[in-house]
């Protein structure tokens, strides 16, 4: 593995290990000679009919500390270590599998570590949680980052994720989806819920999970003061919607592509109409736990 230096040079900071991840505890069994992602997926559904509320999205991360479903899914997590990563072939099944694995790492990690209350150190648990994939370490951020987000790189750290020679790049998807951001799940309040995601319906299941975090108070309208309120995802990500400056640049592009999922016409127009002249202001970020 090869990451940009940027990144080589903040994990080095925060001594984070190439070797340290939540899944290198035993030997994978020859369960892994199967469909692995068909096995996690089981898993997965499993840990997640346990410990996570299907209508809010919250989890119980004290509850599945206690159960044998999260034990399980711990387990299967070894066999990734030989998964074939080849074996996802394009743009959407990337997504779904790098997705779903991405939310279960959080999960994961933040039951293993026993974090409570709010994620108290947020610029450095997501290089430090990680799986081995296929022979190599992909942290969250590795994931968020390099493969999710086409190797665009972190906002606050220069260049890209991974280096031009580094082999994971080669499994990254090809055209950065915005709409990713509001799949992810991190752990904390202001995410959005937790949802599983399919190859095969990926761009309609983008499209709610868009529609659904815009029009759930992450985005408020104030006309007579002519500003909008708007989630802290919108900056640090603002060159992913078309904006630059984290979103205080470009403004109208960030806001037409949020107009463009505002469930209200009059919002969406009256947003259209005044889209150089509204003021932006960004709520702060939530990082309390996402528990029930």
């Amino acid at each position: 593995m090869n990451p940009a230096w940027g990144v080589r040079l903040y994990t080095s900071l925060i001594r984070v290990k190439p070797t340290d991840a939540l899944n290198c505890g035993v030997k994978p069994s020859h369960a892994a000679d199967g469909d692995i992602p068909q096995q996690l997926l089981s898993a997965a559904n499993a840990m997640m009919a346990v410990g996570v509320d299907t209508e809010t999205g919250k989890i119980d991360y004290h509850g599945l500390a206690q159960s044998e479903a999260f034990h399980h899914y711990a387990l299967s997590t070894q066999a990734l270590r030989v998964f074939d990563l080849e074996t996802l072939v394009d743009d959407q099944a990337r997504r779904a599998f790098w997705i779903n694995l991405y939310n279960c790492l959080v999960i994961h990690a933040l039951v293993d570590w026993k974090v409570e209350g709010k994620i108290s150190s947020p610029y450095t648990i997501f290089d430090r949680m990680a799986y081995v994939v296929g022979g190599y370490r992909f942290s969250a951020n590795d994931i968020e980052h390099g493969i999710l987000r086409a190797n665009a790189g972190h906002p606050y750290i220069p260049g890209p994720q991974f280096g031009a020679d580094d082999p994971r790049l080669a499994y990254a998807v090809h055209e950065l989806d915005p709409r990713v951001h509001f799949t992810l799940v991190c752990g904390a309040q202001s995410c959005p819920p937790i949802r599983h995601y399919d190859a095969d319906r990926m761009d309609f299941q983008l499209q709610v999970a868009a529609t659904n975090f815009i029009n759930s108070g992450r985005v408020a309208i104030d006309r007579e003061k002519l500003t909008v309120a708007l989630s802290r995802l919108f900056s640090w990500y603002a060159a992913d919607f078309g904006a630059a400056l984290y979103g205080y640049r470009g403004r109208a592009h960030l806001l037409s592509y949020i107009a463009g999922y505002l469930q209200s016409e009059d919002d969406a127009a009256f947003v259209r109409e005044h889209a150089h002249t509204l003021r932006i202001r960004f709520l702060p970020y939530d990082w309390t736990l996402n528990d029930r």
